[in-house]
């Protein structure tokens, strides 16, 4: 008996000792491992940016199929000051234009005259931007900022209609085609204030960023008045001035000023450099 306990005892030990072996060589060190996501380049103080803009006003133009529309987007360059503080100075030019081209027959005594009939419309603008953004934080991927800025320029109409009529003659033997223009002008210089309320993403591994931004803006338009060029074949030139296209009070010489608060929408890229 003791013999066989003594055995059993040895047989134990031994495969204690076996084990000890692997179990001693299974032990392993662990290193904690972090996946690092690029989100894009941030922009830092000294970083230039050039800003691509589309307005929501321009947005409506162009889904007016009767409207022509030629417009640069707004441009803003942009100059990060600090990690936070930046200053940027925009420029939009921006145009609409229509025209309806004919002609009108019509005929007296055996004799076929063809009128003119032409009517085009233009509105155009260029206005500068300067401001100023604060980015809340220079750490956040969605980087969030407000600012100010200053609008200035000029905005600038024309409406021009020709067409043509019959008059007879003084002799009073027949009838003779008159033609006729009728030009509607106007130059006005405009001053604004406005502030925005801004978000960009970057864009992957590149100096992209994507974005939109929400504003109000005042605007102040100087010297609105609409100045009338009357022209006919055999007459002196009439001139005179009106407060709006189509008003029937005229005048030989105006002065008058308009305001408005207005908001409006931007999509905005901007890429940035050093």
């Amino acid at each position: 008996m003791h013999k066989i306990l003594l055995t059993m005892s040895l047989a134990v030990i031994a495969a204690a000792g076996a084990m000890s072996v692997p179990a001693n060589a299974q032990i392993t060190t662990g290193e904690p491992s972090s996946k690092v996501i690029r989100t894009g380049n941030r922009a830092e103080a000294g970083d230039f940016g050039l800003y691509l803009g589309i307005t929501s006003t321009m947005m409506g133009d162009i889904f007016d199929s009767d409207v022509k529309l030629s417009a640069l987007p707004l441009i803003n360059f942009k100059y990060m000051m600090t990690d936070q503080a930046e200053w940027r100075l925009g420029l939009e030019l921006y145009k609409t234009s229509s025209k309806l081209k004919g002609e009108v027959g019509q005929e007296y005594e055996n004799n076929y005259y063809t009128l003119p009939e032409v009517s085009a419309n233009s509105n155009s603008n260029a206005m500068l931007y300067p401001g100023f953004a604060w980015h809340f934080s220079s750490r956040n991927i969605l980087d969030v900022y407000v600012g100010a800025e200053l609008p200035l320029g000029w905005d600038s109409s024309t409406q021009n209609t020709e067409n043509g009529t019959l008059e007879s003659l003084e002799n009073g033997t027949g009838m003779v085609p008159v033609s006729y223009t009728h030009k509607i002008t106007k130059r006005s210089f405009v001053i604004g204030l406005g502030a925005f309320v801004g978000l960009q993403a970057y864009i992957a591994d590149l100096p992209l960023a994507l974005g939109v931004e929400l504003g109000i803006s005042s605007r102040f338009d100087t010297g609105v008045k609409y100045k009338h060029t009357v022209t006919q074949t055999g007459a002196e030139d009439q001139i005179y001035y009106t407060s709006t296209p189509n008003s029937s009070e005229r005048y030989d010489s105006l002065k008058a000023r308009t305001g408005d608060i207005s908001g409006q929408a931007r999509l905005t890229l901007t890429y940035y450099f050093k």
